[in-house]
């Protein structure tokens, strides 16, 4: 009976021309955390509109609408993510930083983004576009953790940059989807700095509903004295290191490798008509590290977690998870939208 209501609700929420996914969940950094995913295509079927908005206890609002359009050039994706973030923790700087040390803050924080995405063959793809950002921290609680910070932007900050990134889907025989993907941006205004990141993930599907993801990350941030605290170069939940809160240990340069094991559980719906609503468990091990170089990286600085989660797909554009980790500092939960890397 459940599954039939849920069924119904479903085709009848599509139905009127629109989809819609509630955001009900917890996240260590956010709390508790009520609302909603909403998304309206296009009648030429050429894109989408969406609003992807919660209220979380911890003191936290996101409102987050996009525009994603296909033009015959390539793919226009535009959205703006404003949060504001109440008594947020600030660890201070480094790999080693202690978990019951930190600073409170209050912050807000926007980034309008434009970028067009275009393919060259079928495996190459440029995308560029324009970011432009805005930060300002309120509220600092004193404490000589902020001294430690490699900057002091804390005001209200303005700058504007490109983004740019490069895509790549190797051609690997059998059941294999591998990709290369290098992205880099640069903001200049109130004050100037930048950073680059790259990354590879590789995908197999070795049974039908199922799939095993690895993948790795690293990330090198430019004139890291010059951007502002709530962009500040760090790995946790920020950058779903799931086991950590957010920014748990941050510098110029940070590695994080993850591998997952995902498998459908249930469908209900038109998988074929896009009228579907996917649910499915995940386990997943990862290991992250922030230093000062790249040189500084090894083994015996990584940091590591495990654990399980369910997810909730209503179509590629819309996908919640919500994933519990447990590490040497304990148990967190995490709630977010799209896959984890």
């Amino acid at each position: 009976m459940k599954k039939t209501v849920l069924t119904l609700l479903l085709v009848v929420t599509m139905a009127s021309g629109f989809s819609a996914l509630p955001t009900l969940g917890y996240s260590a950094s956010s709390g508790f955390i009520f609302g909603g995913y909403l998304l309206f295509p296009f009648r030429d079927a050429t894109g989408h509109m969406s609003v992807n908005t919660y209220y979380g206890t911890a003191g936290v609002i996101k409102f987050q609408p996009g525009i994603v359009k296909n033009f015959d050039i390539g793919l226009l994706v535009s959205t703006l993510d404003y949060r504001k973030v109440i008594e947020k923790e600030c660890f201070g700087w480094g790999n080693a930083t202690d978990p019951d040390t930190f600073a409170l803050m209050d912050f807000e924080k926007a980034n309008l983004v434009v970028d067009l995405t275009i393919p060259a063959g079928d495996r190459l793809f440029f995308t560029g576009g324009l970011d432009v950002r805005h930060s300002s921290i309120f509220n600092r609680e004193e404490n000589i953790l902020w001294e430690r910070l490699p900057g002091d932007v804390f005001g209200s900050t303005w700058t504007a940059g490109l983004n740019g990134r490069i895509d790549y889907q190797v051609p690997v025989p059998f059941n294999w989807n591998v990709l290369l993907s290098t992205r880099g941006f640069f903001q200049a205004g109130d004050v100037s700095y930048g950073g680059v990141t790259g990354k590879i993930r590789g995908t197999v599907r070795p049974w039908t509903g199922g799939e095993i993801a690895l993948g790795a990350r690293a990330h090198r941030q430019f004139n890291i004295a010059d951007t502002p605290v709530p962009y500040m170069s760090g790995i946790g939940q920020n950058e779903n290191f799931r086991g950590y809160m957010d920014y748990r240990f941050t510098g110029p340069v940070w590695a994080l490798y993850q591998l997952e094991v995902r498998n459908d559980l249930f469908t209900l719906g038109d998988v074929e008509a896009g009228k579907s609503l996917t649910i499915g468990v995940t386990a997943f091990a990862e290991a992250g590290e922030a230093a000062e170089e790249f040189e500084e990286l090894s083994i015996s600085r990584l940091h590591t977690d495990y654990g399980c989660g369910l997810n909730v797909k209503l179509n590629p554009s819309a996908q919640m998870r919500i994933d519990a980790a447990w590490s040497d500092e304990g148990m967190l939960v995490q709630s977010a939208f799209g896959l984890s890397f």
